[in-house]
């Protein structure tokens, strides 16, 4: 092809100008399309604080004890010939238990009252012939050494008798222990000997154990803050009239599997010192076990209620956050930034946890997408009350609490 320099040079600047038509029209589309919008402010669920009356209490973790409970032994030697029981049954005060042989012992008191009667004889004889010898030596007709003679004889059957009468009261203690009976109402162990074996107290041979049931004990620790804020100028707290008797304190106790504190005690010992070394004073409750659910060896949790305060703030367990510093949760401003707020936290329940310090009644605590309010970021905040249907049910936790109840709204 033949070129033509001088057309090329004459087209040239037409050609540049409609090139640069050509590139800024993409130019000013695209510049059009990607222009950065800021996304929207994240909504979260807000809620003043709860404000009202709750009692306050103290926990402890205890451990269950019985009342009373007693080692069956056997007191004699010789043979078990029955266990009178079912093992783990329920027995009442006097019921029969175990047998021992008792001919040993029913012989031993036949001996002893035998001995007795020997005594008793002796006795009379020797009463007898002092009276005649003292009446021969009166008349001349006698010795004094008779005299004499006859009344050693008639002392040492005194003597006789009465250690006759000992031996026969140990013999009938002997025989008594051949059968044993139930101490007080309680349930039975399982019988730790068979019939048929040699039992002693040569060795001491344990039987059988015997559980009280009907009460039981539980023996919590409580740390020196503790102990005197519970010595607070309360007047449920005062001692009674007896000297050296434990304060009159209401307890309430449950279970691992219980959320409430189903059953009613009080406080029956506290130990007259500190231990130093753990710096804790033993306590221990009596608590009515009619149903028999309180098991000695269990763990149980113990609450005494402190006082009423009327005025509370309460907050959703699930609008609180930890880090290193503590606790705190996320509040909302008037210009609806999102404020980290430490908090001081007190009591737990049902979900709720009183805060001492750190919000006001006014404040709107954020409920629900708490992950989603960064401190410092602008949120769009729903109040619970016009929050969709379920909103307050996300976020942390679920409403119901997961920590130990210590606390409940006065009724």
């Amino acid at each position: 092809m033949t070129r033509h320099p001088f057309v090329f040079q004459l087209l040239r600047p037409a050609l540049l100008a409609l090139l640069s038509a050509l590139a800024i029209i993409p130019l000013a589309g695209c510049d059009s399309r990607n222009a950065f919008v800021p996304p929207p402010a994240p909504k979260v669920t807000v809620a003043p604080p709860k404000v009202g009356p709750v009692i306050d209490y103290m926990e402890f973790t205890g451990t269950i004890a019985p009342v009373e409970s007693v080692d069956i032994t056997a007191r004699v030697t010789g043979v078990l010939r029955t266990a009178q029981f079912r093992d783990g049954t329920l027995v009442r005060k006097g019921d029969p238990l175990f047998l021992i042989e008792p001919e040993p012992f029913q012989a031993a008191l036949q001996r002893a009252e035998a001995e007795l009667e020997v005594q008793r004889a002796s006795l009379d004889r020797a009463e007898t012939e002092l009276a005649r010898s003292r009446k021969l030596l009166a008349e001349k007709a006698g010795s004094e050494s008779d005299v004499v003679r006859w009344q050693q004889q008639r002392d040492s059957s005194k003597a006789g008798i009465s250690r006759a009468s000992a031996q026969i009261e140990t013999a009938r203690i002997d025989l008594g222990y051949t059968r044993i009976t139930a101490p007080f109402d309680g349930q039975m162990t399982r019988r730790l000997v068979d019939p048929g074996n040699v039992v002693g107290p040569g060795a001491v041979t344990k039987l059988a154990t015997i559980v009280r049931r009907d009460q039981v004990h539980v023996y919590f620790n409580i740390n020196e803050r503790d102990l005197l804020r519970l010595m607070g100028d309360k007047p449920q707290h005062a001692k009674n009239g007896k000297t050296g008797a434990p304060p009159e304190l209401a307890l309430e106790l449950a279970l691992a599997d219980e959320e409430a504190f189903p059953h009613a005690g009080k406080l029956d010992y506290a130990d007259p010192t500190v231990d130093p070394s753990t710096g804790t004073l033993l306590l221990r409750g009596i608590f009515p076990n009619a149903g028999g659910r309180l098991v000695p060896g269990l763990y149980a949790r113990i609450r005494v209620a402190m006082g009423k305060r009327d005025a509370a703030l309460l907050v959703p367990e699930r609008a609180l956050g930890q880090d290193q510093s503590g606790s705190y949760v996320i509040v909302v401003n008037a210009q609806n930034v999102a404020e980290q707020r430490p908090v001081k936290l007190g009591a737990l329940h049902e979900g709720y946890r009183v805060v001492e310090k750190g919000v006001t009644a006014q404040d709107r605590v954020v409920v629900n997408g708490m992950q989603r309010a960064r401190p410092g970021s602008t949120v769009d905040p729903v109040t619970a009350d016009a929050a969709a249907p379920g909103a307050g049910q996300g976020g942390k936790g679920d409403g119901k609490g997961e920590g130990k109840p210590a606390a409940r709204p006065a009724s």
